[in-house]
C-alpha cells in the first residue's frame, strides 16, 4: 500500500481558549488534488496554518510521507517538501519581481523549478521582470506567489483561496498550471469558494464545518450529493 503524502487525523486547535479545530481528518496521495471546502470562518485556513505549525495544533496526527509533523518548527517544514501559498500571496511587495525570486532562488539547477522554468510556466511574469511588486495586478502577485512556491521544490502545496479577488481570465490561466503540475505528480491541498474551480482541480473532497470534518471522500461522490453538504459549503 503506497504511503499517503499527507495524513490528517483527529486534528484539534485553539487560539487562547477558543477551540477553533475539533476533529480534522484527510489524507492525501501522489498527484492529486484535495479540495477542503466550508464556509467562512469553518476552518479552512487554520487547518493549513496547523499542518505547517504556524498556529500550533493543540493534539493530533500530521503525517508527511509516514513522518510525524506535529510539533516540528515551521521553519524546517518547507526543506521537507511542502509549502504554504497563503491567502494574501506572501510575496514581499517593497522588492521587485526579480527579488523575489531571487530570494528562494536554487542556482539554476536544472534538475530543480528555477526561475527560468517558473517563467516559463507564467510568461506574463517576464515582462514585468525588473518591476516593483506593488505595480503588479493581483492576478500577477498570485503568479509570483505560487512561483516562489514552486522553487522550493514542493511536492505538497497548501493553496489558501487562490482565485480571490481575480478575474476569470486569470483564473483559467492558473487553473491550467495547477493541472501540469498535478499531471507532474504534484500534490496539493486546496482550500477554495470558488466550487467550479475546486471540482475541476480535484480528485478528492473533503467538507469541514464548524472547525470539524464532515464528509470526505472521492470528487464524482461529492458532486452525486453536492446538495447533501449544502449546510456546510457556499454554492
Amino acid at each position: 500500500m503506497t504511503t499517503p503524502v499527507l495524513e490528517v487525523k483527529d486534528l484539534n486547535t485553539h487560539y487562547g481558549k477558543s477551540h477553533i479545530l475539533q476533529g480534522i481528518n484527510l489524507t492525501i496521495n501522489r498527484g492529486n488534488c484535495l479540495a477542503l471546502l466550508g464556509r467562512n470562518g469553518a476552518g479552512k485556513t487554520t487547518t493549513l496554518r496547523s499542518i505547517v505549525n504556524l498556529t500550533k495544533p493543540s493534539s493530533g496526527t500530521i503525517k508527511y510521507f509516514g513522518k510525524n509533523l506535529l510539533n516540528q518548527p515551521s521553519y524546517k517544514i518547507p526543506s521537507y517538501g511542502i509549502t504554504l501559498v497563503p491567502e494574501n500571496r506572501g510575496i514581499l511587495k517593497t522588492l521587485t519581481l526579480e527579488e523575489n525570486l531571487k530570494i528562494v532562488s536554487n542556482k539554476n539547477d536544472k534538475d530543480n523549478w528555477n526561475i527560468e522554468k517558473v517563467l516559463e510556466i507564467f510568461p506574463s511574469l517576464k515582462s514585468k521582470y525588473y518591476n516593483n511588486c506593488f505595480d503588479l495586478s493581483g492576478g500577477e502577485q498570485q503568479m509570483l506567489s505560487l512561483a516562489r512556491a514552486l522553487m522550493l521544490n514542493p511536492k505538497l502545496i497548501l493553496l489558501d483561496e487562490p482565485s480571490q479577488g481575480l478575474a476569470p481570465k486569470i483564473v483559467l490561466q492558473i487553473e491550467k498550471v495547477l493541472h501540469k503540475l498535478l499531471a507532474d505528480n504534484l500534490s496539493i491541498l486546496l482550500v477554495e469558494q470558488n466550487l467550479k474551480l475546486a471540482i475541476s482541480l480535484a480528485s478528492h473532497v473533503s467538507v469541514i464545518g464548524k472547525g470539524i470534518t464532515r464528509w470526505e471522500g472521492e470528487k464524482l461522490d461529492f458532486v452525486k450529493n453536492v446538495d447533501k453538504h449544502k449546510e456546510w459549503i457556499s454554492v
